[in-house]
């Protein structure tokens, strides 16, 4: 599947909205929620915005939400979601996961999302980062250091 193919549609800003406030209590430290807020338009991220910020404000750092700027960001990030798995940084490691379980739904590909959410988080998340560069035909060894370990040893 290339990289502009969609597996469904792109949620809507409602969606999204929704989102957001179901997986909040969830995501302690937002990294998640964190992108579905930064691509919401102000009158639903307002809530959740620290007081005083105003529509100008946020509409200077809201992230785009077409699917090409949501897997620009994926593939941007990769090389960092690598270096913390290769060197076995587990909470930076799970942050990444947390981070590409939003992009994925973002870019309207709920099942991935859903998939690599619920897929076992060994060797520092290697095969979900793996999964998802198949997914966008990314060349994954180009950042693996192939080393699959959990850390014992």
């Amino acid at each position: 599947m290339s990289m502009t193919e969609s597996q469904g549609p792109l949620p809507t800003a409602e969606a999204i909205a929704e989102r957001l406030s179901a997986r909040n209590k969830g995501d302690f430290l937002g990294f998640e929620v964190n992108e579905y807020a930064g691509c919401l338009p102000y009158e639903l991220v307002k809530p959740y915005l620290k007081e005083g910020v105003t529509a100008e404000e946020w509409n200077t750092i809201r992230a785009p939400r077409d699917r090409e700027s949501v897997l620009k960001r994926m593939q941007e990030y990769m090389p960092f979601a690598f270096e913390k798995a290769n060197s076995q940084r587990g909470i930076s490691a799970n942050r990444s996961i947390l981070h590409y379980v939003a992009w994925t739904w973002l870019a309207g590909d709920g099942a991935l999302s859903e998939e690599i959410e619920n897929m076992e988080h060994e060797f520092y998340g290697k095969p979900v980062l793996r999964k998802i560069c198949e997914r966008y035909g990314w060349d994954w060894k180009q950042w693996d250091n192939g080393e699959l370990t959990n850390g014992e040893g």
